[in-house]
């Protein structure tokens, strides 16, 4: 199938006010029926009011200081935790925080005075409220009650959901299928109505409802500012919802706090434990250590311990210059061919050697001087050398003594020396292990003192209990009702009762199976539309009154004019006229146009060619079996005798199919249609054949190859769009490209169709 596109040859607005006044009683209805539906809407809806509010939510302090910890009072800041403000947003929006609020409101019951649709809400001016003693079922359903209002003490109490019609007092006890209630009166306050009702439903229906109009969002991604938004039909109310909404924040962030606060100093509780513990280990192994190494101060011991050894190294030198002074006397003494004097300065710490080699010295002076006045063998002289000897030997002795002693002394110098030295090279080791002691303990008291001090802070931030957000505009309602906005309600209202009815007609348009405009043609083919021909509701067969003025005769003298100025003025002219399927008019087509063309002073004949079911005969009140175009080539009738006159024109004449016959196809395919149709070019101006439905048999597409033009006639609300398909099949596969349209029965007082607009008004 080949498809065009739609040719936009209506301009939109023409369109709309075409649709508009065709259908204007659907229009109108509609109007009526929104704008009323609109009036109700807005008289009987439950008005809305905007409730407002604005919080600061600030960023938990990340201070180490306690004083800066203890004046912004969170707990984020003693533990020293990093917050993002954004997420409390979500908490904000959350269905916890919003159970809580309907929780201690009880928004899950609601009060109004009068009931159905006059009911309106009412909050702390209800005379009464009613309180759920207990519940018998998981979810409560959504009910209403009616409370009349008896007198002082009783009400009357109904339900038609569950078939309660109950007189009760105030605070007693009412057993209903869902729960048991009680109906407590409310001091000071008096009954404005004898008819109230309430609403009970289950928490989360009431969460739902709540969460459906509200909304925390920050103000702008720079800052922290929350604005709250709620939507409630009582004002009031609104306000305390949307303020314990925010105080109900406020009280959780504190509860949050004194819970990490409480957990926090129960750790450091437990921590002081453990430090403790391990700093009391820690004294008690340093103590062991000082005690088990003899020490009290180590820095002065050590002094100590090397001024000893410098004592004992000095003696030690000391004695061994002694035994070295010893040796060298001894080695001197044994010498006898020594004769010299033994100087006296010799330090030997020895009192009686002292005096030995005093004796020594003078022995030897003595000598010296007798040696003078005597000789070598001079008895005086002899006993000198005596005595020389005598005191030689006992010094010999003398230093033996004195060097054994001297020897003896120096041993006992160096070992104690040496002890001595032994315990200086300890005295580091333990220096470091007393340093690694003292350095445990100091860290110990140090943790052990800061985990005291954060336990004070924590205790001042939990007892400072204040949040770290706070309030900047407390909940305020606005003056007037926003929803519903009635002018947007009554425009919405206005142009839904233009586009129902306008959907209306165009959906029947678009789903109708049948041809309703000339758009449904063009969508499917691009044959040129020639002619439109308007709805005959006379009761006429034909048009033969040539001053008459009707939609249907103007509409045959517009095809008549384009007929001119497509086909060749100057020459006779061929035409064929065909359709689908029978009923569209291409009998009625033919008849008429021929009128038409007569009344215009041309010859014309009609050639009645649906040779299996003519009926064009019977519109002209002639036999169609009468000398025909059968007769013609069955019979060899001369073709003067088978030209018949018509009674509504001199100029216009038929030619019948004539009997009709079995091979009807045949008839056409001899030679005698072209020299028929060759012979009547020379006499008549116009040849107009009324064809079989092409889209039946194809008498029509063998007749084709004579005509000069084809004229295809489809019927307003009667040809399916699907059979344009073969209008199609004609110009593409036959290779018809003298092939033309014409809608017929075109009601121009409907839409869906360009032209002159006859039957209008124009002309009468």
């Amino acid at each position: 199938m080949k498809t065009n596109p739609v040719k936009e040859s209506n301009n939109g607005l023409r369109y709309f006010l075409l649709q508009t006044k065709t259908n204007w009683y659907l229009f109108v209805i509609s109007l009526v029926l929104f704008l009323g539906l609109a009036y109700a809407y807005n008289t009987f809806a439950t008005k809305q009011y905007l409730i407002y509010s604005t919080m600061l939510l600030q960023q938990h302090p990340n201070t180490p200081e306690a004083s800066s910890q203890f004046s912004n009072g969170g707990v984020s800041s003693v533990l020293n935790v990093a917050d993002n403000i954004k997420n409390e947003g979500d908490i904000l929006r959350s269905r916890n925080l919003m159970k809580e609020v309907v929780q201690s409101m009880h928004l899950n019951l609601q009060y109004f005075t009068n009931s159905g649709l006059l009911a309106k809400e009412i909050y702390h001016e209800a005379p009464f409220y009613v309180q759920l003693v207990k519940s018998k079922v998981d979810s409560l359903k959504w009910r209403d009650y009616k409370i009349n209002i008896v007198n002082d003490t009783t009400v009357k109490i109904t339900s038609e959901d569950e078939g309660v019609d109950r007189t009760v007092s105030f605070g007693k006890s009412i057993n209903l299928p869902q729960y048991e209630i009680k109906i407590i009166r409310r001091n000071g306050i008096s009954f404005t109505s004898s008819e109230y009702s309430v609403r009970i439903f289950s928490e989360d229906d009431a969460i739902n409802i709540l969460l459906a109009g509200y909304d925390a969002s920050f103000t702008d991604k720079a800052t922290t500012n929350v604005m709250f938004t709620l939507y409630y039909p009582h004002p009031k109310k609104g306000e305390d919802i949307l303020q314990s909404i925010m105080n109900r924040y406020l009280m959780d962030n504190i509860a949050d706090k004194r819970k990490n606060i409480d957990s926090t100093i129960d750790f450091i509780n437990k921590r002081i434990a453990v430090v403790a513990t391990e700093l009391n280990e820690i004294e008690k192994n340093y103590q062991d250590f000082r005690s088990s190494n003899d020490i009290t101060d180590i820095n002065e011991q050590s002094k100590v311990l090397v001024g000893n050894a410098s004592e004992y190294a000095n003696r030690y030198q000391q004695q061994q210059i002694q035994l070295s002074i010893i040796n060298d006397l001894k080695n001197r003494l044994n010498d006898s061919s020594n004769k010299d004097v033994i100087p006296s300065s010799i330090n030997i710490q020895n009192t009686s050697f002292a005096a030995g080699l005093a004796q020594y010295n003078n022995l030897l002076n003595e000598k010296e001087k007798r040696k003078l006045s005597y000789t070598e063998d001079n008895p005086v002289v002899q006993n000198l050398n005596q005595q020389i000897q005598v005191v030689r030997h006992n010094l010999l002795q003398s230093i033996d003594s004195y060097k054994k002693e001297m020897e003896l002394s120096s041993a006992g110098l160096s070992s104690q020396n040496n002890a001595i030295s032994g315990s200086i090279k300890k005295v580091p080791g333990k220096q470091r292990a007393m340093i690694d002691y003292a350095r445990q303990q100091e860290l110990k008291q140090q943790l052990y003192v800061y985990l005291l001090q954060k336990r004070e802070e924590t205790a001042m931030a939990k007892a400072a209990d204040m949040p770290y957000s706070r309030i900047i505009d407390n909940a305020k309602s606005t003056k007037d009702p926003v929803k519903p906005i009635k002018q947007i309600i009554y425009v919405m209202s206005f142009f839904l009762g233009l586009i129902v009815p306008f959907g209306y007609v165009n959906s029947k348009h678009l789903f109708g199976s049948k041809i309703s405009s000339e758009a449904d043609i063009e969508k499917q083919t691009d044959v040129t539309i020639i002619g439109k021909i308007g709805h005959n509701s006379l009761s006429e067969k034909y048009l033969v009154d040539i001053t008459s003025r009707s939609p249907v005769t103007e509409s045959f003298r517009t095809l008549r004019t384009k007929l001119r100025n497509i086909l060749d003025p100057d020459q006779s002219n061929v035409i064929m006229i065909t359709s689908s399927v029978k009923g569209e008019g291409k009998t009625f087509m033919t008849c008429n146009l021929a009128s038409t063309l007569a009344m215009s002073g041309k010859r014309v004949v009609m050639i009645e060619m649906d040779l299996r079911k003519p009926k064009l005969s019977g519109l002209l009140d002639i036999d169609y079996a009468d000398r025909g175009f059968s007769n013609y080539v069955l019979d060899g009738l001369d073709i003067n005798s088978i030209i018949k006159p018509t009674a509504f024109s001199h100029n216009c004449f038929i030619i019948s199919s004539g009997p009709v016959v079995a091979n009807a196809s045949e008839l056409l395919l001899t030679d005698k249609l072209g020299e028929l149709i060759a012979d009547l070019r020379k006499r008549f101006d116009y040849v107009l054949i009324d064809s079989s439905p092409v889209g039946l048999v194809s008498d029509a597409l063998v007749i084709q190859k004579y005509v000069d033009m084809t004229i295809y006639v489809c019927r307003h609300n009667y040809t399916d769009k699907a059979q344009i398909d073969i209008i199609n099949n004609i110009q593409i596969n036959d290779k018809v490209d003298n092939l033309y349209l014409v809608i017929n029965d075109v009601d121009f007082s409907k839409t869906g169709y360009t032209g002159y607009g006859y039957g209008m008004g124009y002309g009468n």
